[in-house]
């Protein structure tokens, strides 16, 4: 698939891709491409409930997209961003802890702290299984956030995930909600926990050769645009 070069992207030399950052809107026959390759990677894990299909199909729930395209154009990998919210109640986290109510509890608290400074959530990351560098698009998915709060001027970003990828999520500057358990969501299969990025202190979190790549890349995504935030400068 040809995208104009217009669109905010950057190369990234790991997964000898172009990630691209765009909306639905703007892109639709990429976000259907983006959910065809969502729904076959989800249904190969047998957690394709999950994906919840008929609710972000339209693109009406998902702010922005991020897509690594190959070098021959196809797309191998992506992951997808809700928000900034306007409420609580409209993160997905309190959904899948619905059966846990002290999990629930703490994670509206979180969001209810944040929520003025802006908060987005990352859904639906998924990787190609034929990927000749699944490893390296999953590390893209990983950085996601910080080019998200920087695209989407929010502070903050949440997600939920397996612990299987803690490592890849804990280079990228995440913090664990420690203070709530893992559940098996989708299934038992999974112990799926909280993790949260905080702009402002990113430059801290993150591995240092990690944290300057994503600077850099950042930078190459706003300059499509004018940047909605200014991130801090990474420390020495």
């Amino acid at each position: 698939m040809t995208i104009p070069f217009d669109v905010p992207s950057y190369q990234d030399d790991r997964a000898q891709c172009r990630i691209v950052a765009t909306t639905p809107e703007k892109n639709p026959a990429l976000w259907e491409q983006f959910l065809d390759g969502a729904q076959k990677s989800y249904m190969r894990h047998g957690v394709t409930r999950a994906l919840e299909m008929s609710t972000i199909r339209n693109g009406s729930t998902t702010a922005l997209f991020f897509a690594a395209l190959d070098r021959s154009g196809t797309l191998v990998g992506g992951v997808r961003v809700q928000g900034p919210y306007s409420s609580v109640d409209q993160s997905h986290a309190l959904v899948e802890f619905a059966e846990y109510p002290d999990g629930r509890r703490r994670i509206h608290a979180m969001l209810d702290d944040r929520i003025g400074h802006g908060v987005v959530e990352l859904k639906s990351a998924w990787v190609a299984q034929d990927a000749p560098r699944g490893r390296a698009v999953t590390a893209m998915i990983a950085e996601a956030p910080a080019y998200s709060t920087a695209l989407l001027g929010a502070r903050y970003a949440l997600a939920t995930a397996a612990s299987h990828v803690r490592a890849a999520w804990l280079g990228t500057g995440a913090i664990i909600a420690t203070r709530i358990a893992p559940i098996p969501y989708p299934d038992a299969r999974y112990e799926t926990e909280v993790f949260w990025w905080d702009r402002k202190t990113l430059a801290f979190d993150a591995e240092l050769a990690t944290w300057r790549r994503m600077r850099r890349n950042t930078a190459t995504l706003l300059a499509h645009r004018r940047p909605a935030v200014e991130l801090p400068e990474a420390v020495a």
